[in-house]
């Protein structure tokens, strides 16, 4: 019997990201300085040797270099450095995933780079903060590797089945767990006490019609969850291109001479980001 979605993310959720709750409350916090948030992120040096890194990747293309988290604050914003900071601070709990199950490499490659893509498509679309994309569309199949830790035998199961038929991840999960991996990202998040809108750019990733208040983000998620597909960076279990809601063509109406050009540029920065996050 499949353990059930509350079970299967319990222990997950019992150990939130305190650094970045820290960090929150430093920005809701008007007296606070660029330095009291360095100082933050300081407390955890790999963390602030991972984030400088980030910030002098092909990812942002600074012409200076950034030496220090105050500049890089500066430069790039609280919000921003703080989305990349929780970023960084997930990737490392995930550790030790059999790689019979799948390649962490790969996964985060596909992560990332649907990340940048979810930004370069949200160029496009008006009314999206473009700087918030990131988030969503590094985080959006971190229910899986939850799947992966909890429940590696079914996950197993579910992996074969789909390289065997090319049935969608997401659907043989339902069929087999009762929930899918976007379900499981979901939930996650809430129980983290993270934003309304990166959960639900997360649940319904892969069934954008069914988003609320943030069709447009969920919207531009999936589709660059297929675009990074269809480049073939990375892999996060799906055996092809993940079918995309009709509503997503008419919510993001972005022309294919427009692909090309994000794809130009994603292919440039795919490499050097992943390199840098870990």
């Amino acid at each position: 019997m499949a353990i059930k979605i509350n079970d299967l993310v319990g222990s997950w959720a019992a150990s939130p990201p305190i650094l970045y709750y820290q960090l929150r409350e430093k920005l809701d916090d008007s007296n606070t300085s660029f330095e009291d948030l360095a100082d933050i992120v300081k407390t955890d040096t790999a963390l602030s040797a991972r984030l400088l890194k980030i910030v002098n990747s092909a990812f942002y293309g600074f012409a200076e270099k950034v030496d220090t988290l105050t500049h890089a604050l500066n430069i790039i914003g609280t919000d921003q450095l703080t989305d990349l900071a929780l970023a960084a601070i997930v990737t490392s709990k995930f550790q030790g995933i059999p790689r019979d199950l799948i390649n962490m490499e790969t996964f985060w490659m596909h992560s990332i780079g649907c990340g940048i893509t979810a930004q370069k498509i949200a160029e496009f679309v008006p009314g999206v903060a473009t700087e918030k994309m990131y988030l969503g569309g590094m985080l959006h199949d971190i229910g899986s590797l939850i799947i992966f830790k909890e429940s590696p035998e079914d996950a197993k199961k579910i992996l074969l089945r789909c390289k065997e038929t090319g049935e969608n991840l997401f659907k043989v999960e339902k069929e087999v767990l009762g929930y899918d991996h976007a379900e499981v990202g979901a939930l996650l998040l809430t129980e983290w006490k993270l934003p309304e809108r990166l959960a639900e750019m997360v649940r319904y990733h892969h069934a954008p019609s069914r988003a609320g208040d943030y069709l447009k983000e969920t919207c531009i998620i999936s589709r660059a969850d297929a675009l990074v597909y269809e480049m073939k960076i990375g892999n996060s279990g799906e055996p092809g291109i993940p079918e995309l809601d009709p509503i997503v063509s008419e919510m993001i109406p972005v022309s294919d001479e427009e692909l090309d050009t994000i794809k130009d540029e994603i292919a440039e920065k795919i490499d050097d980001t992943v390199r840098m996050f870990f």
